[in-house]
């Protein structure tokens, strides 16, 4: 059940990062990570840092992908993306949230992309 559950999520981020750099995102970096947690997705948007959670649900048995960005994984998205740019010391940057869901829905998986979730 754990490894179906991962290998669902490496391909969700692997889908968002294909939607991205087709509506021109450049890569930066995927599953970044230090003691605190990790970060999926790290893409630019023309001059914005944009730091990305991707979630990819099978069911909406516990709700939709997007209830899942509580404050709790809004404050630990929030962390990390701290720890990332002092790790790269890029100090001026602007900065974006996203997220990409993934749901299926009948049979179909849907791709939803949501900017600028915390403000």
């Amino acid at each position: 059940m754990v490894d179906q559950r991962k290998n669902l999520g490496k391909w969700g981020e692997q889908k968002a990062k294909e939607y991205l750099i087709k509506q021109g995102y450049h890569f930066i970096t995927g599953n970044w990570q230090n003691r605190l947690g990790e970060i999926d997705l790290v893409m630019k948007d023309r001059e914005t840092l944009v730091f990305i959670e991707v979630r990819t649900k099978r069911s909406h048995k516990y709700g939709t992908s997007i209830e899942s960005i509580n404050e709790k994984k809004q404050q630990q998205m929030v962390k990390m993306a701290n720890a990332f740019l002092r790790y790269k010391q890029w100090w001026e940057i602007p900065i974006r949230f996203d997220v990409v869901t993934i749901d299926q829905h009948e049979g179909v998986y849907q791709l939803r992309h949501h900017k600028n979730v915390i403000q």
